[in-house]
């Protein structure tokens, strides 16, 4: 096997490793528990320099472990790269990492605020304010695990003898290679998978069983314990929350009110005595106009005043 340096590490570590690399350094983790550890280590180091170079490290440590592989003198002049090609996949937002010791890092995004990451396979995600994802800093060569917690829009790098799995709180989905919307949110017992190009498996999450395939323009929804799987014309458009856009076709008040206040990170409370029955088909809201001017389209539809108290950022509804 090649021999694995700091340097190769740290390359990896910026995502300037090529797919063969990443192959030889996962063989590597997988071939020896003790090469897990010297992985975790440096990992660790490294996001050590990510924390002190963007503020973010709450306590520094007194003093710098010893290289295991050598001088890290080329990995300090790296850290300040490091920072920048991380801050470059976000759009919006500061996402923290956790579980550095284990390997698993941590992405998380704040109400109102959306990221977009590239996974150490070269898979793409876009996630949504409120989400979560959970995912190894290497992967397997088996396979390919990622945990969410929310929404968020995959771009799987096909890799046929690497399926890929989202693991939810619901059900697992898995995947070769696609383009697929995932929202799962155990709080609110909703989930949901819609797919965009390519296809996918919905598994149980008990034994890995088969649930459900699906194909392009499908959309596998959750309702009362059961699974319901429906065609969606044009569904991509319905997805566009990647983009900033909001698609209000369809919903109820209640569920646009609750839509409102994850993408715009607000908090709207409902003071009227009957909630507005609307029938929206076509009415879209771009989170960069601001939820005033969502909620001023909505009245078009809804009979309804509202109120805003900027101390709080709170939105009240009223008759």
């Amino acid at each position: 096997m090649s021999k694995i340096t700091s340097e190769m590490l740290a390359r990896f570590f910026e995502n300037r490793t090529t797919a063969a690399e990443n192959d030889v350094i996962a063989d590597w983790i997988e071939s020896d528990p003790e090469n897990q550890n010297i992985f975790n280590r440096e990992l660790q180091f490294h996001l050590m320099l990510l924390n002190i170079s963007s503020g973010y490290m709450k306590h520094a440590p007194h003093k710098a472990k010893r290289n295991i592989f050598g001088s890290r003198s080329s990995i300090f002049l790296s850290a300040a790269a490091m920072l920048a090609g991380i801050l470059l996949t976000w759009f919006i937002g500061v996402a923290p990492l956790k579980n550095e010791a284990s390997g698993i890092l941590t992405f998380t995004t704040q109400p109102g605020q959306r990221a977009a990451l590239t996974l150490p396979d070269g898979t793409s995600v876009h996630l949504n304010s409120g989400s979560t994802l959970e995912y190894p800093a290497v992967f397997s060569r088996k396979e390919r695990r990622v945990r969410l917690e929310g929404e968020a829009m995959f771009d799987v790098e096909s890799k046929a003898r690497r399926p890929f799995y989202v693991e939810t709180f619901a059900y697992d989905v898995k995947v070769l290679g696609t383009r697929f919307n995932v929202l799962a949110e155990k709080e609110k017992e909703e989930f949901s998978t819609a797919l965009i190009e390519g296809s996918v498996a919905i598994l149980d999450k008990r034994n890995e069983s088969l649930v459900a395939t699906m194909t392009p323009d499908q959309e596998i929804v959750l309702s009362d314990g059961r699974l319901y799987k429906r065609t969606v014309e044009d569904i991509a458009n319905l997805y566009r929350w990647t983009e900033g856009i909001i698609d209000c076709s369809g919903m109820s008040f209640d569920d646009l009110m609750r839509k409102f206040e994850k993408s715009f990170g607000i908090e709207i409370v409902n003071e009227l005595d009957t909630l507005p029955q609307i029938n929206i088909r076509r009415m879209k809201v771009n989170v960069k106009d601001g939820v005033s001017h969502a909620l001023e389209l909505l009245q078009r539809n809804a009979e309804f005043s509202y109120r805003y108290d900027d101390t709080t950022d709170t939105y009240y509804l009223y008759d």
